[in-house]
């Protein structure tokens, strides 16, 4: 991110199993400490239960 980008909200969209958590996680990653990350995702089976545990 930019100094310019300081301050904003960035929602990150896509389909399912799209990078969409990569891709966001990264962009968190460049900014360092005092970024908030939220992931939201629904299960609907065992693997994504176990991808959201962890």
């Amino acid at each position: 991110m930019t100094p310019s980008e300081t301050g904003r909200i960035v929602f990150v969209t896509g389909g399912a199993r799209s990078g969409k958590s990569t891709f966001a996680e990264r962009r968190a990653a460049q900014n360092g400490p005092g970024v908030t990350y939220l992931a939201t995702a629904q299960a609907f089976d065992d693997e994504m239960n176990d991808r959201i545990a962890r």
